[in-house]
């Protein structure tokens, strides 16, 4: 029998047909949009250096890693997850911890994975170990053996060339306090200037420059032009969108009122890393200062979707997103989930703040009279709890002395922070002197902070309202708010 072959028009129907099956494959993945991100919970761990532990040096490199190499979303855990917390978290989440110790100048180390599912059923940890090699040697092995699908291959640029140099790295990675920050400046500066093909290296010098700005700001300077600015600068140059560099980076901007800049880098950041959450902390940061208060809104609601259940309120700063949309319920929660610090003037003055603007003096006064007392930091906190311990305590002029004291202490410091400055110029108001308010809400403005919505909503600050002056205030904020607005719009950020 002759075979039969198919006519022209038959071969015609059937490439349609195929086209159209392409055609319906390509658009399904097109709506189905990108994979998200690989959830990594990152456990801290130990690492011995001759008797120190450099275990918190090496979970933010890991981290960085991470990030950068692999496009995950890492969460930190200062201790294993409770059985009820590992029941909450999406099963296919891998849990990270380590161990190791120096020898030499060499790196011994070992990396255990698990995925919360396998944990829930007591399955065993996959381990993987390294013999003491030159530091990068180790982590380019282990790398390569990690159960994450690598999309980068920036690792040079992430670890020091000199195995001793990755020692002070990962010494001036493990500081987390702005005191050690502004005593290590030099060796950082030296290690930069050793390591100039380092992103690493130029975000922890970035870091510790940016901390100096709250103790020792003639080491760091505030423009553009600036070290602190160069640093992370040249970090994100290295490494482009380096999540930990480019949030801290936002978020000196934003300090010193170049709100436009950090919501530019964190722009370019997130369309190359969209799984880092504190991109989107830093978007949060840069939002709520602008007036821009749905884009913050929605990159919180990210950044909670991303972390899941771990999710936790910034070390850096309280979040009043909430606050300034209204929704005084979701901010007294935040204020609630930060960890506990009996010596942390922030939590106590806006545990106090958010009382007094619900109506509840006394409880108001226990707080601020609690955040008052000698030694709590941040001291500037601890002097605005003063401020208002005064006004509550019927003792005006005390209060605007301190208050007048502290303005000239900032100054000299000359540390922008419009957001802050907004808070000396509600309790100006609340004390009774409208011009020294007005005077302070002005500075706020100049200084990055254009929140419309606060200023004309704050409780705080209405005698300031009432001043001659607020109407030109007012438009000016309104003005930049807008222009802002229409620069960033949440589809940016893929928001």
């Amino acid at each position: 029998m002759a075979a039969h072959h198919p006519t022209s028009g038959q071969t015609r129907i059937w490439l349609l047909l195929a086209l159209a099956v392409v055609g319906l494959g390509v658009l399904g993945v097109f709506l189905a949009g990108p994979p998200p991100p690989e959830r990594v919970l990152i456990l801290a761990s130990p690492l011995e250096d001759q008797g120190r532990d450099l275990g918190p040096g090496m979970e933010a490199l890991l981290a960085d890693c991470m990030e950068v190499l692999a496009g995950a979303t890492v969460i930190h855990a200062p201790a294993f997850p409770s059985r009820e917390m590992l029941d909450r978290l999406p099963a296919s989440t891998r849990l990270l911890r380590f161990r190791g110790s120096r020898q030499g100048t060499d790196l011994a180390l070992t990396l255990e994975w698990n995925t919360v599912s396998r944990t829930l059923m007591d399955q065993p940890w996959n381990t993987d170990t390294t013999l003491s090699q030159p530091p990068r040697q180790v982590l380019e092995q282990l790398i390569e053996r990690w159960p994450l699908i690598l999309r980068d291959q920036h690792l040079d640029r992430l670890v020091p060339a000199s195995p001793e140099r990755f020692w002070t790295m990962l010494d001036g990675l493990t500081i987390q306090d702005d005191p050690t920050a502004v005593a290590h400046l030099e060796a950082s500066q030296a290690l930069a200037d050793a390591e100039p093909g380092c992103a690493t290296v130029w975000a922890m010098l970035g870091d510790h420059l940016y901390r100096s700005l709250w103790v020792k700001p003639e080491q760091s300077g505030i423009g553009l032009n600036s070290r602190t600015h160069r640093a992370f600068e040249k970090a994100v140059r290295l490494v482009p969108g380096f999540p930990r560099a480019t949030f801290l980076w936002s978020m000196m901007l934003t300090d010193t009122g170049n709100q436009n800049v950090a919501l530019q880098v964190l722009r370019d950041g997130i369309q190359l890393r969209p799984g880092s959450a504190d991109l989107y902390l830093g978007v949060a940061y840069a939002g709520r200062t602008s007036g821009l208060l749905d884009l913050a809104r929605r990159a919180l609601a990210r950044r909670l979707r991303l972390l899941g259940p771990m999710a936790r309120p910034s070390s850096w700063f309280t979040e009043t997103t909430y606050l300034y949309l209204g929704d005084l319920k979701r901010f007294e929660d935040d204020l609630t989930q930060t960890d506990a610090n009996p010596s942390d003037a922030r939590l106590l003055f806006y545990q106090g703040y958010l009382s007094l603007i619900q109506g509840d003096p006394g409880k108001a006064l226990g707080l601020m009279h609690s955040g008052s007392r000698s030694g709590l930091t941040p001291a500037p906190f601890r002097d605005l709890c003063r401020a208002y311990q005064a006004y509550l305590e019927g003792r005006p002029e005390d209060g605007l002395a301190g208050l007048r004291e502290l303005d000239q202490i900032r100054g000299k410091l000359h540390i922008p922070d419009g957001e802050w400055t907004f808070k000396e110029a509600e309790v100006y108001s609340l004390l009774g002197d409208a011009d020294s308010g007005v005077d302070c809400a002005t500075r706020s403005f100049v200084q990055g902070f254009s929140c419309a919505a606060w200023y004309e909503g704050s409780p705080c600050l209405a005698r300031v309202r009432k001043h001659p002056r607020w109407p030109t205030l007012q438009r000016n904020i309104l003005e930049r708010q807008a222009v802002l607005a229409g620069s960033f719009p949440s589809s940016a950020f893929g928001l």
